[in-house]
Formats: C-alpha cells, sequence, structure tokens
C-alpha cells in the first residue's frame, strides 16, 4: 500500500485535486496491469471536498473548514487553523505517509509542511499551482526550497523563479487550456433559463467572487450599466454569479433597481452552472470583470474583455507596495502586451470604463485583435496533448520511489 496524504484548502483545489487522485490512480493501474505480480494500491487521505471524496480521499477534514472569507472570519478563525496544522502534522506523523501532495492554498499549506519537515524530512512532498511569487512576495520560493522536493506550475512563465532556489519545478499545463468549448445547441439552454431575448446582445459583468470585492466594485459596475443601458437598447447585462455571494449580490441589485440577469449557481448543481457560465462566456459580446482568474475562463471562451479593480486605500497602498506587476490581467501578463484594457485603483472610473466598452462593442476588428491573442495565450497555457492532470500524476508517481513506477 502506498500512501499519499493529499491537502487541498480551496474549492478550487478540490476540483484540481479530484482530477489528480483520478489520473494517478489510472495511471496506477496501468503499471499494475504490466506488472501482475504487483499487488500494492494507493490510499489516498488528507483535506479535501466532495470531489476529492468522490475520488476515494479519506477526508481528515473538509476542505469547507479552511475556505475562509474576510478579515473577520480569518482572524476569528486562526485557532482553529493551527488547531488542524497540528492534528494534520500529529496525523502524518504517526500514518507516515509515502508522499505528501498539497495544492494551492500556500499559506495554510507552507506552515503545515513546515510543522511536518520537522518531524520527517525525507517524505517527498510536491506542491501543485505554483504561487505567484513573479507578482509579490517573491522570498516565498526561496522558503519552499528547503520545504519541497517539487512544484508544478500551471504557468509557463514561473519555472525560473523556483529553480533559481534549485527547487525543481515542472509546467505542467493549464486546466482552463484543455477545458471543451460549448456546442452551438447547448448554449440555448441559457436563454431559456434567464429568459433573454436573442435579438439583444449580452454584455457579461463579472464584479468578484468575494463579498468585499462586490462591495467594493459594485457601484461602478451599476453606474456603468444605468449609463450604456440609456445609450444602446439592445444590451441585456448577466452576472455569473457564485453560490457564497448571491444573496448579497441579489439584495444588491434589487436595492439599485437596475435591469440585470443573474445566473446563480444556488439554484443548480456546480456542474450545470459552469456549463452555462461557459454558454454565457461565448454569447457575450463583450465582458467586464474584476480582475482576477475569470480572465482566464474569459480568453478561453474567446470573449472580448475589459479589466477594472479598485480597493479600500489601505489594501491598494499594500499592493502598490509590494505587487511587481504593473498588470492585473493574466493575458497582458501571459503575452507580455496589453491585449485587454485594465483599468486600476485610480484609473477605476466609470466614464473611463464606459469609453472603453463602448469601443470595444462598435470595433469589430478590436473584438477580432483580442480574440485572436487569446488563442495564442492558451497555447502558452497548454502542454501539448496532454491534460494538466495526466501530467501532474505521472511527476508525481515517480516520487513514490519504486522500480515498479519507473514511468
Amino acid at each position: 500500500m502506498y500512501k499519499i496524504l493529499v491537502i487541498a484548502g480551496e474549492p478550487s483545489g478540490d476540483i484540481l485535486g479530484s482530477k489528480l487522485i483520478k489520473e494517478m490512480k489510472t495511471q496506477f493501474q496501468e503499471i499494475i496491469n504490466l506488472n501482475k505480480s504487483h499487488q500494492k494500491e494507493l490510499v489516498f487521505q488528507g483535506i479535501g471536498g466532495s470531489k476529492m471524496k468522490n475520488e476515494g480521499l479519506v477526508c481528515l477534514y473538509r476542505v469547507e473548514d479552511l475556505s475562509l472569507m474576510g478579515i473577520t472570519e480569518i482572524i476569528s478563525s486562526i485557532p482553529k487553523i493551527y488547531s488542524i496544522i497540528s492534528s494534520i502534522t500529529n496525523y502524518a506523523d504517526a500514518w507516515k505517509p509515502d508522499l505528501i501532495i498539497t495544492i494551492d492554498s500556500p499559506d495554510f499549506c507552507f506552515r503545515l509542511v513546515k510543522k511536518i519537515r520537522k518531524i520527517d524530512k525525507y517524505v517527498p512532498i510536491i506542491h501543485y499551482v505554483a504561487p505567484s511569487v513573479w507578482a509579490w512576495r517573491p522570498k516565498r520560493a526561496k522558503k519552499m526550497s528547503v520545504l519541497y522536493d517539487k512544484v508544478l506550475a500551471i504557468l509557463p512563465f514561473e519555472k525560473p523563479y523556483f529553480e533559481k532556489y534549485g527547487l525543481s519545478c515542472d509546467f505542467v499545463g493549464h486546466p482552463i487550456s484543455k477545458e471543451n468549448l460549448i456546442q452551438d445547441n447547448e448554449k440555448n439552454k441559457l436563454f431559456n433559463i434567464l429568459n433573454i431575448d436573442r435579438t439583444k446582445r449580452i454584455i457579461s459583468i463579472l464584479p468578484g467572487s468575494r463579498q468585499s470585492e462586490i462591495k467594493a466594485m459594485l457601484p461602478i459596475y451599476v453606474e456603468l450599466i444605468q449609463n450604456l443601458g440609456s445609450q444602446f437598447d439592445d444590451l441585456q447585462f448577466v452576472i455569473p454569479s457564485p453560490q457564497s455571494v448571491f444573496s448579497y449580490l441579489k439584495q444588491k441589485i434589487a436595492e439599485y433597481k437596475i435591469d440585470v440577469k443573474i445566473l446563480s449557481e444556488s439554484e443548480m448543481s456546480v456542474e450545470e452552472f459552469n456549463l452555462l457560465k461557459l454558454s454565457l462566456f461565448q454569447l457575450s459580446s463583450i465582458a467586464i470583470n474584476t480582475s482576477g482568474s475569470v480572465s482566464l475562463e474569459l480568453a478561453r471562451a474567446g470573449t472580448p474583455m475589459i479589466s477594472v479593480y479598485k480597493c479600500g486605500w489601505f489594501f491598494e497602498r499594500i499592493l502598490k507596495t509590494f505587487v511587481k506587476v504593473r498588470s492585473a490581467n493574466l493575458i497582458n501578463i501571459i503575452l507580455k502586451k496589453n491585449v485587454v484594457p485594465e483599468f486600476l485603483f485610480e484609473k477605476c472610473n466609470t466614464l473611463s470604463i464606459e469609453n472603453s466598452a463602448k469601443e470595444l462593442l462598435s470595433n469589430i476588428s478590436l473584438q477580432k485583435k483580442q480574440k485572436d491573442l487569446f488563442k495564442k495565450a492558451i497555447r502558452l497555457l497548454s502542454t501539448k496533448e496532454q491534460r494538466p492532470s495526466e501530467k501532474a500524476a505521472k511527476i508525481s508517481l515517480k516520487y513514490l520511489n519504486e522500480e515498479i513506477l519507473k514511468i
């Protein structure tokens, strides 16, 4: 029996972890089939969500125990978090895993691994999804070099930042690069569910996935929707809302009394929501998004976009002091050029965004230019024909250090 401790601290990590576990089991079974005398099996335990559990993970803690939002919630949960770290460390000491894999959630995972390293200096430990040391807190790469044996990166330019300190790093590809697009007949579901007039142009509005982001950005989006709506009679604004912020968003939209459709995750399964959200992006003329990972989803769907971001004065000072990149949009960072218009901090005002939106809506050649460059960016996020989980699993299995696993 090979014992593998897997730690995922966020819902996104649960998705990555479930695909990784599934692929590891598949590849391991192929090895077993070639070596009939080999009777060992893979056993996964650790922290995960429903998706990892469905793939066979024995959950010592749930991912929900670590998914925190807002500084108040984080501060009040510090004792609980450190209790979980201590508990998992003690469990690792007793269970003695053959391999440890941490997924994203660097602040939690690094603290945990630091404690585990004090009791076991030799167990191989892999971190899946490199922290953004290229953007801020670059010293994390050096600290990781004494804790980890391998980093699996999902962005193509991250490898040198870790190898600089002697930490082995492989680019395995970003999951979005292998995301299947929605066929035309499937897109029609969105029109029916939201009762959208098919003659109107759809604009996706993405104010953020956290209540704090929505609170900061929504007044700008509301004014933008009102201004564009008064100038164009053929626009339909749609906001896809994660379950965690739906009640808050619905309340605020009702208070502002604006004409916006909300695609809510709370009214369907996660899988159905993600498919409908992708349909929405593919059907949208343009999207206006609060800067974040959703820009890659929009690029995969080929949706022309504008990125915006604003926060409180104190946090803005912190970001400007420590963040080392000028762009917040990953497409611009990957391509090293200003493909997507960005309005950040003091530049994030309704008039500037409105003028950019009107230009993008009316300029077909500008839309095409963005779409063509999005395809290039998505290709850079891919590793040929291999899925990210396939490559990550192949690398991870090798750390079990058995002749049978030298694939």
